[in-house]
């Protein structure tokens, strides 16, 4: 759908100042995650503790012209150009645009509600119907007044189907949130004790949430659960929907279903529907997560979906990792990180899930519900029964609140006021081989607690700051036309950073191609579920027929290359695939020379297997202006090529051929679209892009110790001082990417803020750095490189280039995700 200025204040019964007739492709509420400004409407979001109206300025500046206010900025005719939209609330406008795009909607839409499982259902739902359609999902856990409508936002003609979840806080918000949605089918997992101190109780947070399937045709639901049947059953505008309930215990409902565990921690279930038996394996044995696969399943099964397709789904079910996750900790134990939801309801099934591991000891680490609004006796005194009856081993509560009701749990329990409190009595002894669950509210910060006990053993990282990369993109972006497409080179395992991830959010920021040098390193994109196109610059001439399974882009350079890529194109009856012709044009790597264009431009018209999608070079020296004059050159040849090339095809393909460096001294060369590499991730100079460094190579202290006046350190004693020194040993080495011309004081580390030298030769897997006169202890962080310690210095240092430093940290280092 698209929308004007205009469009847009109509629907959401707004007054226009400004433009008309400015378009609108995409919608946001949050000024720091705007990847693009084309198309873009903001809209201004008052909350407890933001304003989005405080963003105006910076946001117009940045490109912006479209916003839905609920207050005019004072400098109204400063925004000439700009469609200012004012409403008598932000959301409630938010939420009216969502809504009408929803009508225009024609294919189904589920929206699932209940108090616990509506983000995994979604999700595993929409992995398992995304096998045979095209589904469009809210996005983590967005089931908020503002989560839905930017969830609903998203429906496209392109999506067959539409999968939302819809939580509510307090009474009157499922209705807002059914205008919005609109579900033509209806799923509900379950009414607990979230939220149930805004409620009058479990029937009124019950009866509210079923107000969601109000236009429902289709309702799936669990009859297991007394409530929530005795709702449906009672109210009589559901006798004209298709009800599907599925049960235990109920042998006359639309689906019986029987569960039997199975080696391995797998569960088996046989689900019986309209007489058919299905028989079906999931990948778990916690009572949580198999109900939440049975409610998904039987969705399936309403839908008529094929049961192979569905098993197959389940089968390769995978848990969402915003729930609970098993990691190794400290002493033998394991640990189970649980910070998600802090309920009843859900305290039982992450029980459920402690318990399903294995049989060692077992310990639980709990905090006060915060959201309760039960009688504190009747609800401890519930969870002391709980613990008591699952066989909990050790049980230790934290807040006030627990502390109060000690007396309701058994001897041996142990109890703090806070976190802290936790923290500053806490003994590694105590916790030895065995599985411990971390269940906490958000507000006692239990990640501090999990730092404690879990095992720590990648003490070498790179970290990889997203939000600096999404910044550097959007950096080289002011420097194009609004025209001017991107291909973001992710080759070299992207730089050292992690293709995938970074692949992920690039796609996420709207690049319009990524460019990697092997087609295996395509193919691992398109394994981690990566859609954009991708154009191979170094395929091997066996890797054809691995390109057009995955869907990969060749360069065609040669010849040689045309002609075998051409035919296994052809082989498989490919019509068009798209492939890049690579001039060289001064370089005198890959591509063909000017005088093989005349022929290359024949032999192509003549092949109906491929078609050209964009034409490229590459500058030799476009940061140097003592080679300007070689490179206008370049172009030069470049564009003749082009003129060649496009003449005898008689139709249109991209032109490339700026990288990062061109992009900033050559904007006259932009053309169709630009190849930013390594400035994507803050390193090099480029003039005045303000660039955040995107990457930090950090370790820690293992040991620290005395050496006395004349001893020598590392090996060949390449180091020795006439004065007792302070040494720190640190776990990186040259097979983690530290370069050993680094080594003998020419390197340094940061270690407290302060630079201290890399001292001796630097060994495979450690390095030694003088610490004398610095207050350290051993685990503290040490920069390699980074925002103190730029990676450009370390280039010089080793007389290398910043590409060097970063491709060369090696797989083993693990690499660290994050935004700010």
């Amino acid at each position: 759908m698209k929308f004007t200025s205009s469009d847009i204040a109509k629907v959401v019964n707004g007054k226009l100042y400004g433009n008309p007739d400015m378009k609108v492709t995409d919608i946001v509420t949050d000024s720091r995650h705007i990847s693009f400004t084309d198309g873009l409407a903001f809209f201004a979001i008052r909350g407890k503790h933001h304003d989005g109206h405080k963003f105006i300025e910076s946001l117009y500046k940045r490109g912006i012209r479209t916003f839905i206010l609920e207050e005019l900025p004072a400098d109204v005719p400063n925004y000439s150009d700009a469609a200012l939209i004012m409403t008598s609330g932000t959301i409630e406008a938010l939420q009216l645009l969502s809504a009408y795009k929803r009508k225009k909607f024609k294919s189904p839409v589920i929206a699932i509600t209940g108090s616990t499982g509506k983000t995994i259902v979604k999700e595993w739902l929409a992995d398992i119907l995304g096998l045979t359609t095209s589904v469009v999902r809210s996005p983590k856990s967005y089931n908020s007044q503002i989560g839905v409508p930017l969830s609903v936002w998203k429906l496209d003609e392109k999506y067959k189907l539409g999968i939302f979840e819809a939580g509510i806080s307090f009474p009157g918000e499922m209705e807002k949130l059914q205008r919005i949605i609109d579900p033509d089918i209806g799923v509900i997992t379950n009414i607990g004790d979230a939220h149930r101190e805004n409620f009058r109780d479990d029937k009124t947070k019950a009866e509210e949430k079923l107000k969601l399937f109000v236009n429902a045709s289709l309702i799936i639901y669990c009859s297991d659960q007394k409530l929530i049947k005795e709702l449906i059953v009672k109210d009589l505008s559901f006798r004209t929907k298709e009800i599907i309930d599925w049960s235990y215990e109920n042998k006359d409902a639309s689906i019986f279903v029987r569960a039997n565990s199975l080696p391995g921690g797998r569960t088996g279930i046989e689900m019986v529907c309209k007489g058919i038996k299905n028989e079906f394996i999931i990948p778990f044995s916690d009572r949580a997560s198999v109900e939440n696969a049975i409610t998904v399943a039987s969705v399936c099964l309403a839908m008529n979906t094929d049961p192979e397709i569905i098993g197959k789904g389940l089968s390769n079910l995978v848990s969402v990792a915003m729930r609970m996750e098993l990691k190794n900790g400290i002493n033998n134990c394991q640990l189970i990180e649980d910070y998600y939801n802090s309920d009843p309801g859900s305290l039982g099934m992450a029980i459920e899930y402690l318990k399903s591991q294995n049989t060692r000891k077992s310990t639980l680490i709990l905090s006060d519900f915060v959201q309760s609004g039960r009688d504190e006796k009747e609800l401890y005194g519930e969870v002391a029964t709980l613990i008591r009856k699952a066989g909990i081993d050790r049980f230790i509560g934290i807040g006030h609140a627990l502390a109060r009701n000690s007396y309701l749990f058994e001897k041996g329990a142990n109890f703090y006021y806070s976190t802290e409190d936790f923290i500053r009595n806490f003994n590694t002894g105590e916790f030895k081989n065995e599985i411990i669950l971390l269940k906490g509210a958000r507000i006692f910060e239990f990640e501090e607690i999990g730092k404690l006990l879990e095992l720590q053993i990648h003490q070498t990282v790179l970290e990889i700051n997203l939000d600096a990369i999404a910044h550097n993109l959007n950096e080289f972006r002011r420097y194009l036309n609004p025209s001017t497409q991107i291909m973001v080179m992710v080759k070299a395992f992207a730089y050292g950073a992690g293709p995938a991830e970074i692949a992920a959010l690039l796609e996420y920021h709207r690049v319009s191609y990524l460019g990697v040098a092997y087609a295996d390193e395509g193919v691992e994109l398109r394994n981690a579920g990566v859609t954009l196109p991708v154009m191979v610059m170094n395929p091997d001439p066996s890797s054809s027929e691995l390109m057009i399974k995955y869907n990969l882009e060749p360069e065609i350079y040669s010849f040689l290359s045309l002609e075998r890529f051409s035919d296994v194109a052809s082989k498989h009856g490919l019509v068009h695939y798209p492939v890049h012709i690579k001039i060289d044009t001064g370089m005198h790597r890959l591509g063909f020379m000017p005088e093989d264009i005349e022929e290359l431009a024949t032999r192509i018209k003549a092949i109906e297997s491929i078609k050209i999608v964009s034409v490229f070079s590459h500058l030799a020296s476009s940061e140097d202006p003592v080679y300007d004059k070689f490179t206008h050159r370049q172009v030069e040849v470049f564009l003749k090529a082009v003129s060649q090339i496009r003449a005898a095809t008689g139709y249109p393909f991209l032109r490339h051929i700026c990288n990062s460096s061109g992009i900033v001294r050559f904007p006259q060369y932009q053309f169709d679209m630009v190849r930013p590499g390594i400035g994507i991730y803050g390193a090099g100079d480029f003039g005045e892009l303000d660039l955040k460094v995107a990457g930090r190579f950090k370790t820690r202290i293992s040991q620290i110790k005395k050496i006395p006046a004349g001893e020598p350190v590392g090996y060949g004693c390449a180091d020795v001082s006439d004065k007792e020194r302070i040494v720190a040993i640190l776990p990186v080495g040259y097979a983690d990417g530290l370069n050993r011309k680094l080594g003998n004081r020419i390197g340094e580390l940061l270690i407290k803020g302060i630079r201290v030298p890399i001292i001796g030769n630097v060994c495979m897997d450690m390095c030694m750095t003088d610490i004398t006169g610095l207050k350290t202890e051993v685990g503290d962080e040490a920069e390699i490189f980074g925002e103190n310690i730029r990676i450009d210095e370390i280039a010089t240092k080793c007389q290398t280039i910043p590409y060097e430093i970063l491709t060369s940290i090696p797989g083993r280092v693990k690499r660290i995700f994050f935004r700010e």
